[in-house]
């Protein structure tokens, strides 16, 4: 099961275990609200397009008898077939009358990023090298305060409400919404969230979507809700390219470390390294390493480039006494198309098998003498597991034609299948027991834990 931090809470690792801290808390509850725009304009392209098909059947329709049988088929084919296609045209972008267009999918391919009132401001990708001035003042204001409201239970089951703050980064503003990333472990059990823009200016979100293992979520703000005084000012940050990154690179964060009384903080450095792998309590991640100061309350903020583009997204830190200035950050290419399913699907669809493992290594294996493999802890209802007839105290021995030493062997081979594959899996039941079944891969987002 996927678990993050609090979201107001930063990863530190000290003596080799990662550990988490608790920052700012307060006590003041938010008020909360969802509201939607009813779009009208295709109503009112209706009408004229149907009052103009009237006015055209009545003409037609003279005409017709006028002219008589013979006639019709020529008419119909010269006048009357050509005059519809332009009104379709014109009014229903080519699509045929009387069904609706497919919403398209967002993409950072092909959408135009807006401002809140409509007008259309093309991504730009910067060429050349900026200053950190011209940085900040550019992503700046993209980079926007976020803060959750979640219950808490305490160790005499007591339950209280606390609030947790982060950054965000506004990456889709249209004339109905903004949309904003930022870490999953920001927002996680939140029952509110409020964005803070321009430093003062706040409005209620709500959750487009989560993936807890690459610790990315999706917010948005509706149109609605967006304070008149900033409308036409909320614009999306420009995405950069991470993989054409270089270690001594500058790199600028831009966060609000401890909440909101240091909204806009920016801290400069390098690209310390690139692909470094960091092991969590469930996972492991591939981030980028800088020594531009991440805070507690950055996560989810700007990792800028020397071009004045979005390069990662801030999310966890290194501390101990010896350490200084080891912070990590997501790199873009790889939340990109997170993101996008995230807008599109509201979740991530990845392989899953369904089951709670457990090591059995060679130690354990001789001395209860029962094979090497992953023992089933628990298996989840819905899944690929439980619908194959897997049960808890089964022993997986091999998967996909491979010999089974670890859950984090069984976990790479099924990452690297497909939703839907089917697998044979080769397991031990009751100590002695061999047994062949066949798994077919779920979907993980829809399986109901």
């Amino acid at each position: 099961m996927d678990e993050f931090r609090e979201m107001d809470q930063d990863k530190e690792i000290d003596d080799g275990i990662l550990e988490t801290r608790e920052i700012h808390t307060v006590e003041s509850e938010p008020h909360y609200y969802t509201q939607t725009i009813k779009d009208t304009s295709k109503k009112s392209t209706f009408k004229k397009a149907t009052a103009l098909l009237i006015a055209l059947g009545i003409v037609v329709g003279g005409a017709s008898v006028g002219l008589g049988i013979g006639l019709a088929k020529p008419f119909n084919e010269l006048f009357l077939q050509p005059a519809l296609e332009s009104l379709n045209e014109k009014y229903f972008g080519g699509a045929e009358i009387g069904e609706e267009a497919a919403e398209e999918e967002f993409s950072f391919e092909t959408a135009e990023v807006e401002e809140v009132e409509g007008a259309a401001q093309p991504t730009a990708y910067l060429l050349g090298e900026m200053t950190i001035p011209e940085i900040a003042k550019r992503v700046g204001p993209s980079v926007v305060s976020l803060k959750s409201r979640f219950t808490i239970t305490d160790w005499w089951n007591e339950q209280y409400q606390k609030e947790g703050t982060g950054s965000g980064i506004v990456f889709n503003v249209t004339s109905k919404e903004v949309m904003i990333v930022t870490n999953y472990h920001v927002i996680e059990n939140a029952q509110s969230l409020v964005v803070t823009f321009l430093g003062n200016y706040s409005a209620p979100a709500s959750v487009v979507g989560v993936d807890p293992q690459t610790d990315l979520a999706v917010v948005k703000v509706a149109h609605s809700d967006v304070p008149d005084e900033i409308k036409g000012k909320i614009k999306a940050a420009p995405f950069g390219d991470s993989d054409k990154l270089e270690v001594g690179e500058l790199a600028v964060a831009i966060g609000n470390p401890l909440g909101e009384a240091y909204s806009n903080t920016v801290t400069a450095g390098v690209i310390s390294a690139l692909n470094r792998t960091i092991q969590l309590t469930d996972k492991e991640m591939n981030l980028i390493q800088t020594d531009a100061a991440i805070n507690p309350g950055n996560s989810g903020g700007a990792l800028v480039g020397s071009k004045g583009t979005v390069i990662g997204i801030n999310t966890i830190k290194l501390v101990d006494t010896s350490v200084e200035g080891m912070g990590f950050a997501i790199p873009i290419n790889d939340a990109k198309p997170i993101i996008e399913e995230l807008v599109n699907k509201g979740a991530v669809s990845r392989p899953y098998l369904g089951i709670l493992g457990q090591d059995i290594t060679e130690d354990t294996a001789k001395l209860y003498e029962i094979p090497i493999g992953v023992l089933v802890r628990e298996v989840y209802q819905g899944s690929g597991a439980h619908i194959a007839g897997i049960k808890a105290g089964d022993i997986i021995i091999e998967f996909d034609g491979q010999k089974i030493t670890s859950m984090e062997q069984l976990t790479k081979i099924i990452e690297s299948h497909k939703v839907g594959d089917k697998i044979q899996v080769k397991l031990v039941r009751g100590g002695t027991t061999k047994k062949t079944v066949t798994v077919q891969l779920q979907d993980k987002s829809k399986i109901n834990y």
